[in-house]
């Protein structure tokens, strides 16, 4: 038990070496939130733009990022019916029914249903990431805050 905990402690101060609350929050915050985009393969360019823009932690921001991938699958589905519902594209659930029958229609009527399908996602996302951001930001540099004392 204590071996764990010397390695915690050992993860803890390399991870947070030289890195104020302020720039903590931020990195998860931006790992997290962009780590649920629903697009794939979006989230590492971003983040990696956001990790030199602010000068963050790469390695943790990407690290976090990539423990996100099982909850981003899983929320794009509840980012592309509540977008679409959003938008008022369609109200009945998306399933593989309702592919089939716009794939009936031709393939370029499919490209763009998917296409408005992340638009739509994207844009839920968008707003829903702001406001997150906004509430949970103050929370997070005051955990940090209180974490990097110790």
């Amino acid at each position: 038990m204590h071996c764990l905990k010397k390695q915690f402690h050992l993860l803890k101060n390399s991870l947070m070496q030289g890195i104020d609350p302020h720039h903590l929050s931020l990195t998860f915050l931006f790992a997290v939130l962009v780590g649920l985009i629903p697009v794939w393969g979006v989230s590492s360019i971003i983040l990696t733009f956001l990790a030199f823009r602010f000068q963050l932690n790469l390695v943790l921001i990407q690290f976090i990022s990539w423990l996100m991938i099982p909850l981003q699958f899983f929320s794009m589905y509840f980012f592309f019916q509540l977008g679409n519902e959003w938008m008022g594209e369609q109200s009945k659930p998306i399933d593989w029914a309702m592919f089939k029958a716009v794939w009936e229609k031709g393939f370029i009527e499919t490209l763009y249903f998917i296409y408005q399908m992340h638009v739509n996602a994207f844009l839920l996302w968008l707003g829903m990431s702001v406001l997150a951001g906004l509430l949970f930001y103050p929370i997070l540099k005051w955990v940090f805050s209180k974490f990097k004392k110790r």
